[in-house]
């Protein structure tokens, strides 16, 4: 896509930072996944395989827009995940794996960062209103569809290993963290289907700049 930009294009340089952050994210998250695969969750490498198959299919037969639009529905949910994790979770936080909350934190801080980026370059490579609500959509269901899938692969083999009381404790904290999730996003998703939308204007979550700070510098290698 930076090919199709002039050189003077400011947006080019924007996009090679995107890139670099993206590199990150997926080198440290393929750590990740491999302690989670370590860990027992031995239906999430077939997930991955599937969703990469489906990646791979987009960019051989999808046009340079379709996968633009698709990229800004993704970035659709980062700043907004960004807020929820760093602004109304901290109870539900609470007794996790600090590395692992951090990591998701940072990630989703560099995120916010980087929240234009995808837009614009949706919208120069000939992006429209009603085709970004469509593309939108179809990016959300087709993620929500993959992310339902490991959900109930993880929670089923969690439940293997707990008592009928953790069990029970485990669905219940379940059903708030998705209800809460859900009336978050409810309220936010419905700025995105205006045809004025930017994600420009959303604010930084608090302690954001300050976890970006804290991790300035880190080898994250």
């Amino acid at each position: 896509m930076r090919d199709q930009l002039p050189a003077d294009d400011p947006l080019r340089d924007e996009l090679a930072v995107f890139i670099r952050q993206e590199a990150a994210h997926t080198r440290l998250h393929r750590a990740y996944n491999q302690a989670l695969y370590h860990a027992g969750y031995d239906r999430l490498p077939g997930i991955e395989q599937d969703l990469a198959a489906e990646y791979r299919g987009f960019l051989d037969h999808k046009s340079l827009r379709w996968n633009a639009g698709y990229a800004q529905g993704f970035e659709v949910l980062g700043p907004l995940y960004a807020e929820f994790i760093f602004e109304h979770v901290d109870d539900l936080l609470d007794g996790a794996d600090a590395q692992v909350a951090d990591l998701w934190r940072w990630h989703l801080a560099e995120e916010y960062e980087h929240r234009m980026v995808a837009h614009q370059s949706y919208y120069r490579m000939g992006g429209s209103y009603l085709h970004r609500l469509w593309i939108t959509w179809t990016t959300l269901r087709h993620l929500g569809r993959f992310n339902a899938r490991a959900e109930r692969h993880m929670l089923k083999a969690d439940a293997q290993k707990l008592t009928p009381q953790q069990r029970r404790a485990s669905r219940k904290r379940t059903r708030q963290v998705h209800r809460r999730l859900g009336w978050f996003l409810l309220r936010k998703v419905l700025p995105v289907l205006l045809p004025g939308y930017t994600p420009a204007h959303l604010p930084m979550p608090a302690g954001a700049r300050r976890l970006l700070e804290r991790m300035d510098g880190m080898d994250l290698a």
